[in-house]
């Protein structure tokens, strides 16, 4: 049977999810899309490169019988209305991170996904890079040993071309467009939005949701008046310690894109995008696992598909669902807490 598969929202992050579903074809077909925006539309029908139904408003793209399933990529503040339509009509769905802008939310979306019995999966792509998943295999069978801390990163040094002004040289001349300048639309800045990667890869790794969190922000390169970096550290109930580094304005430390370190009484273990290091206590170098054609996050969003389809053909709850989707929510509100008092934030006292 292949499953019939609903666009939500077709702007430009949609193209990698269009490229994932392609890889799928035998499994999955794209069979409706929506948008507010003809040309938007216009762009994912071309590229989808076949016939398929067309809505303006997502809600009847939602009452179409011949769609399955649903992919959300919508901006932030329109997540919790149109995950809760979508579970309400019975439809599987996938959405683009971050799961929301609220716990108030998030505990909407667990209660209409809890109702309707449907499998909903946070689209949190970077789970599925081979040094992740690699890295989780090595710490669910204990290689490490007792991990003591975590580092994980996504950063990325925006800069631009030399302005034609000489008088804007030097000056911070990279800004957020479209929906993004609308604070109340993003529901923060950087932290929430490239900030969310890091963080629930961090939780990923450490298999657990910290119970204290300590954060600082600061705006560097971009035009804007909310941060363009975050550094955040959290506590586990183990003890260990987990830090995310992430960042619109600065590279991660390393040659490469760095994904995440840890540190562990065994060794310590790390990866970027296409290999992992690992390096027992007391050796000299690391060894090193490749992995060719994974020099960008571009394969990661085939990955995270083929897991949702294999999720709903196998009747099983994905890597990340409601519940994880939450917890780095969670962990991201803490951190704006934390900011905003000047304390550490306990995240028991969230709600």
């Amino acid at each position: 049977m292949t499953l019939k598969i609903g666009l939500i929202g077709c702007g430009g992050i949609m193209r990698r999810h269009v490229e994932g579903w392609a890889a799928l074809a035998d499994r999955a077909q794209i069979v409706a899309v929506a948008d507010v925006a003809d040309e938007n539309i216009r762009e994912r029908v071309q590229q989808i490169g076949h016939e398929v139904a067309i809505y303006h408003d997502y809600h009847d793209l939602l009452a179409d019988p011949n769609v399955d399933a649903v992919d959300l990529a919508l901006p932030h503040h329109l997540h919790c209305e149109s995950i809760v339509a979508a579970a309400k009509a019975g439809k599987h769905l996938m959405t683009e991170k971050p799961l929301c802008l609220s716990l108030a939310e998030a505990e909407d979306i667990r209660k209409a996904v809890d109702a309707s019995g449907i499998i909903m999966m946070a689209a949190h792509n970077q789970l599925f890079f081979p040094a992740v998943l690699q890295a989780k295999q090595m710490l669910i069978n204990g290689d490490l040993g007792k991990v003591h801390a975590i580092h994980s990163y996504d950063c990325d040094a925006r800069r631009g071309t030399l302005p034609a002004n000489k008088n804007d040289w030097g000056k911070n001349t990279a800004a957020l467009t479209g929906w993004r300048l609308d604070e109340a639309k993003m529901g923060g800045g950087e932290l929430i939005d490239t900030g969310y990667h890091p963080t629930y890869r961090l939780l990923f790794l450490a298999g657990q949701t910290p119970t204290e969190v300590v954060s600082m922000l600061g705006t560097y390169r971009m035009n804007m008046d909310r941060e363009d970096t975050a550094y955040v550290l959290a506590k586990f109930g183990d003890g260990a310690i987990g830090q995310i580094m992430t960042s619109w304005a600065i590279r991660a430390p390393g040659a490469g894109r760095t994904l995440f370190h840890i540190m562990a009484e065994r060794g310590q273990l790390w990866g970027d995008m296409n290999r992992l290091y690992y390096k027992p206590i007391q050796f000299q170098e690391p060894a090193i696992v490749d992995y060719p054609g994974w020099t960008s996050a571009i394969p990661t969003f085939a990955a995270e598909i083929r897991h949702f389809v294999d999720a709903i053909e196998g009747g099983f709850q994905p890597f990340h669902s409601v519940a994880e989707a939450t917890d780095t929510l969670r962990v991201i509100m803490a951190a704006y807490k934390s900011v905003e008092m000047g304390e550490i934030t306990r995240l028991d006292s969230l709600s």
